[in-house]
């Protein structure tokens, strides 16, 4: 067949298939389908070698019909081709090579296509095909892509650089039509190449002469050449044009200062700030501290409807909002997130109320109010936004803006702030669930990712690995470690076999720590490590970095208020556990000054909310109350003194990390330890004092959050029904099932 031009006609002037070079190496083959052939079937292209890739498009004409397009590398020699429809052959032809093809003239292309058939085609050409081929830097393609561009454009609005915004980028700023839609994707069109812009775009609400601002932000240009951005959408195509390399603020910070930057921008750049390493985040922070939002709320009236936001962490996986609301004449319909584009988002999905109060705007005392709390999931991370912004939504449809003061962004901060959201009387499982465990896992995480070991220190450690290495991590208070040190090198079992892990999770009293701890090692001579980490991470996390370290094949979860009573105790937690496979975790009684019983063993027990608690054994009874003398399989003990194996320890995971602070991760390892087909023991002939909880006091976040009731409702929900069932095995009606390890006998006493 012929690839001479064919008239115009009814069908086109490509009825009969013809090639052009698209590029030095491409070319595509063009062919109108017939108006007797159903526009919208599967055309094939078949070679004899058919080449890869092999890429088409199907675009509309003006006229109704449809045009096929196929782009390839054709081959070095003439070739015969067919296309063909469902097996059945529509035309033969012979391809010529490369060489031998004319470039595509686009004004030709273009001439019966619809306006949707060419920016199909150009949207195509600058995504599937420029990417399938490599032709990002092909002369002949960029030509291809300008003729098209000028085309289908007038002359390009200008586009201008605002400011630096990083090292080796720049914020540009242009205008849209607000009748263009979405944009899709944007390319920076040089001399030289045609390549995609790995960066986000942000359209304002506002118009000024029928057009919105467009902000994006590019690699700084390399040189001094005007070139243009092309803006794809599914309404179309923009084209504009960066001709003044000069930025007209020199400084982000003095653009931001000066301009005080509307609330939707300052949140895209924010957010862009974010995800860039080395400062980003921490400029991001700065720019919002020294000029923040005003914050805004409408205040306590007796007549008309009220509301504040004082709660909007912006996390990696949400945004947990709180704060209050009154509504005296129920008209108002709810509270909304504004997001960055101005799109009101309800935050009723997910939302608990308490009971709370406020300080009304004409009352000078406290008054009752609605509080709130709820978690918006998101798609894409705010980045470090301080200020999210909000509104107050009315049954008629009138708005009115809730802005609070900057947040934390800090994780422990931002962990202390969640802890405070509802009152402890109202944390509930309707509060935990859907609201604040998302957020308090999304915080725990990343501070997770922030925790390291910052430094070690040895005392005297031997080089032949000890049998026992005895963990304990430290938090603030070192009021015992003279006893408990003492206890320890008055024991020659201890002295023997054992190493001592200090892992200080206070590093702000490293120095302090460093010189007490050298000073008992010239006094006792105790191998010891010290272990500091970066930062406070919590129980878990510290106790989990003492056993990386450790080298002996037992391992001993160790308070530091926890003190001997008498030699001996090591060794009769130690023995049971190399000579019994069974056993897989042991604990020791602890008692308090007075003598009192503290732990003999731990089970749990639901609350009026059905959350299973940690209980000690016969906690408060004589240290000599008979039950309590009786070495038993128990459900658990207690992490104030914990001993079994390492290699047990590493198989379960250690400590798992994710509850806050300090509590339940014991009963935790043990139910882990139980699963893993091990059985827990209690032996009291190890008997030790136990300063209670001295160290936990000093943290406030615990003390006065809802730290404790979120430990022990995400410990019922991991381990409700192994609970149920062990605490069956284990607890009768008014009785303790006790099994001693010297027989396996099962005996009853009185609970």
């Amino acid at each position: 067949m012929s690839f001479d031009d064919r008239t115009r006609g009814a069908n086109g002037i490509f009825e009969n298939a013809k090639a052009f070079r698209l590029s030095s190496e491409v070319a595509v083959l063009i062919w109108d389908v017939p108006a007797e052939l159903p526009g919208t079937a599967k055309y094939t292209l078949v070679l004899r070698e058919q080449p890869v890739p092999l890429v088409s498009m199907t675009v509309p004409l003006a006229d109704g019909g449809q045009r096929i397009l196929w782009a390839m590398r054709p081959g070095t020699e003439p070739q015969r081709a067919q296309i063909a429809l469902e097996g059945a052959r529509l035309q033969t032809f012979v391809l010529p090579p490369i060489s031998a093809l004319r470039p595509l003239d686009v004004d030709a292309l273009f001439a019966d296509l619809s306006p949707q058939g060419c920016i199909k085609f150009l949207n195509n050409l600058l995504t599937a095909w420029r990417s399938a081929f490599r032709l990002s830097r092909d002369q002949l393609f960029i030509s291809a892509v300008e003729d098209a561009l000028h085309a289908l454009t007038a002359r390009p609005r200008p586009a201008n650089i605002v400011c630096p915004i990083a090292e080796g980028r720049h914020l540009i700023e242009t205008a849209i039509s607000p009748d263009f839609g979405e944009i899709s994707a944007v390319y920076a069109l040089g001399a030289s190449s045609i390549l995609p812009l790995a960066s986000q775009f942000l359209v304002g609400a506002d118009r000024q002469q029928n057009l919105r601002p467009c902000h994006f932000i590019i690699e700084a240009p390399r040189t001094r050449e005007p070139f243009l951005f092309v803006f794809l959408g599914k309404k179309g195509i923009a084209l504009r044009e960066l001709s003044a390399l000069n930025p007209r603020y020199q400084t982000l910070q003095k653009w931001w200062g000066e301009r005080g930057v509307a609330p939707t921008l300052r949140e895209f750049v924010v957010r862009w700030l974010s995800g860039m390493p080395e400062g980003g985040t921490a400029t991001a922070i700065d720019l919002q501290l020294r000029q923040p939002l005003p914050a805004r709320q409408i205040g306590k009236s007796a007549m008309h409807p009220s509301a504040e936001v004082d709660l909007a962490l912006a996390l990696s996986g949400g945004l947990l909002a709180g704060g209050w609301l009154h509504d005296p004449t129920s008209i108002l319909a709810g509270i909304d997130y504004l997001k960055e584009d101005g799109t009101a988002v309800p935050l009723d999905g997910n939302w608990y109320e308490f009971p709370a109060w406020a300080r009304g705007a004409d009352e000078g005392a406290k008054t009752d109010v609605t509080g709130f709390v709820a978690w918006l999931p998101l798609n894409e991370p705010l980045g470090a936004l301080l200020q999210p912004r909000f509104q107050m939504r009315l049954a008629s449809g009138a708005v009115k803006p809730l802005v609070p003061k900057p947040q934390p962004f800090e994780a422990t901060a931002q962990r202390n702030r969640i802890l405070r959201a509802v009152p402890p009387q109202h944390a509930v499982d309707e509060a935990f669930r859907t609201i604040l465990a998302p957020a308090i896992e999304d915080v725990e995480q990343r501070l997770g990712r922030t925790i390291k070991v910052e430094r070690t220190k040895d005392y005297g450690l031997p080089q032949k690995a000890p049998m026992v290495s005895i963990v304990v991590p430290l938090y603030r208070v070192l009021d015992f470690l003279r006893f408990q040190l003492s206890g320890m090198a008055t024991d020659p079992w201890v002295v023997g076999n054992a190493e001592i892990i200090y892992v200080l999770d206070s590093p702000e009293i490293q120095d302090e720590t460093e010189h007490l701890l050298g000073g008992l090692h010239l006094l006792h001579g105790l191998p010891m490590k010290l272990v500091v980490m970066n930062r406070n991470g919590g129980y878990a996390r510290a106790c989990n970095a003492g056993a990386r370290f450790a080298r002996g094949s037992i391992l001993v979860m160790l308070n530091s208020d926890v003190v001997p009573t008498a030699p001996g105790w090591l060794q009769a937690l130690t023995v049971p556990l190399l000579q019994r496979k069974k056993v897989g975790a042991i604990g020791p009684k602890l008692i308090f000054e007075d003598g009192s019983l503290q732990h003999a063993g731990l089970y749990f027990a639901r609350d009026r909310r059905d959350v299973w608690l940690n209980h000690h054994f016969h906690k408060g009874m004589p240290g000599d109350y008979a039950p309590a003398q009786v070495a038993r399989s128990v459900p658990g003990v207690t992490g104030a003194c914990l001993v079994t194996r390492r290699e047990t320890y590493e198989r379960v995971g250690g400590y798992t990390e994710d509850y806050v602070i300090g509590d339940y991760e014991d009963s935790d390892l043990c139910l882990k330890i139980r699963r893993s087909g091990l059985e827990i023991a209690y032996e009291p002939s190890a008997c030790l004092y136990h300063f209670e909880r001295r160290s936990i006091r000093r943290s406030q976040d615990y003390m006065r959050g809802v730290a404790s009731q979120y430990n022990a409702w995400l410990h019922t929900e991991r381990w409700n029904d192994d609970i149920d069932k062990l605490m069956t095995t284990y607890l009768g009606t008014g009785s303790e099932t006790i099994v001693s390890f010297g027989d396996e006998a099962t005996a009853r006493s009185a609970a």
